[in-house]
């Protein structure tokens, strides 16, 4: 990549299977740009030096942030974020500004309340009174900070694993074993996890299926495979449910956008 203009998607092991490369190189050669998106598999203990190679490198545009360091990445760039990232706490886009400083942004929430809203019947977005989001990583705190902004009259419900965290707003965060004991007034479960990726299994339980009596919407943020355990469960109890393949799109071109413009 030396003396050429190039972009990255940046994680533990992007190049087993990220989208972006893909999607941002069919992109590049529409537009006939001799610009090209790399995928870096970067060990834990190498991030810090790597990006801080990154950032002195002219060359590099900017890019995405995949996992696990959407939220690691925060403390690296300092104070160079968009002012969002600072609500969620954590970064999935790089880009370049006025000055060609390496700056951070988050594209995740934007795009999933874009997608919800493009998928969801207008006449029941009003009545979504209910959330349950499960997890509080990268993509949950993205999640839960535009929807919560959004549905301001709704009850947000987040579950997750970690030590307690302080509610704000109209956001609660509950223990992960409190899961079904909390299911019955839901209208919307959301799944922010990575559990189901690639795998044959489910945040939530068969049995707790039964639980759900109010839930009206399930959305599965991951997107390989197509249809995981979870959207086979929603479809079997009858629950409209969709999953993360066009709110990976969204946010990959809202990422394409900032970085390259």
């Amino acid at each position: 990549m030396r003396n050429k203009k190039y972009s990255a998607i940046l994680g533990l092991m992007p190049s087993k299977g990220a989208r972006s490369p893909k999607l941002w190189n069919k992109v590049y050669r529409k537009l006939s740009l001799k610009h090209r998106m790399i995928a870096i598999d970067i060990k834990k203990k190498e991030f810090n030096n790597k990006l801080h190679t990154l950032i002195n490198d002219k060359n590099f545009l900017g890019g995405a942030i995949t996992i696990p360091y959407k939220e690691k990445v925060l403390k690296s760039l300092k104070n160079s974020f968009d002012k969002q990232v600072g609500q969620i706490g954590a970064i999935n886009c790089l880009y370049r500004d006025k000055k060609g400083k390496l700056c951070g942004a988050n594209t995740d929430g934007e795009a999933s309340l874009k997608v919800f809203i493009k998928k969801v019947d207008s006449k029941k977005i009003n009545n979504l009174k209910s959330f349950a989001i499960l997890g509080y990583g990268g993509v949950g705190k993205a999640v839960v900070t535009y929807f919560s902004n959004h549905f301001k009259k709704s009850n947000f419900m987040v579950f997750v694993r970690k030590k307690k965290i302080k509610s704000f707003r109209n956001v609660k965060f509950y223990n992960w074993n409190q899961i079904g004991k909390k299911f019955d007034n839901i209208n919307v479960l959301i799944n922010c996890t990575s559990i189901g990726f690639k795998e044959n299994k489910s945040p939530i339980e068969t049995s707790q299926f039964s639980l759900l009596k109010n839930c009206k919407i399930i959305f599965d943020v991951i997107y390989q495979p197509k249809k995981t355990k979870l959207i086979s469960l929603a479809k079997k109890n009858k629950i409209s449910s969709f999953n993360g393949l066009e709110m990976n799109l969204e946010q990959a071109v809202l990422a394409f956008k900032k970085t390259n413009k």
